[in-house]
Formats: C-alpha cells, structure tokens, sequence
C-alpha cells in the first residue's frame, strides 16, 4: 500500500490519500464491516469539532506510546 499525505502550511498531516486499486482491496477485504450508524457518526463529529476547538488537548501517537512504555517502567 503506497498511501499520499497532504499537509497543511506549517507541515500538519491532514490528509491521506489511496490509490484506487488499494481502496478496492480494502473494502473487498472487509466487506463484511457494516458503515456507522448515524448516531456514531455524530459523537464522531462532536468529538472532533471540539479537537479542533482545543487542539492544545491532542496528543500525538508517539507522545502517547512514549507515555505508556514509560508508565509500564515505573
């Protein structure tokens, strides 16, 4: 899979692109996922509405591993 980011002026990931055969085989893969429900869809949208409000509240997949492998040390 060969996956194309798009990034924002200061260099923020804020996309992803996938070629069209690579998407094929992912849903064909998974065919069996059904699509959300509309009321997931909505806690989903509140719950990045406020990411974007409060971004100073987000913290990045490596940060966080870091915490956790340094929380397992202790």
């Amino acid at each position: 899979m060969q996956p194309q980011y798009t990034y924002d002026k200061a260099g923020n990931p804020i996309g992803v692109f996938l070629p069209i055969d690579d998407w094929n085989s992912i849903t064909e893969r998974y065919a069996d996922i059904e699509e959300l429900p509309q009321w997931q869809k909505n806690i989903i949208d509140e719950r990045l509405q406020h990411l974007q409000q409060h971004p100073e509240q987000v913290t990045s997949l490596n940060d966080f591993i870091t915490e956790l492998d340094i929380e397992d040390v202790l």
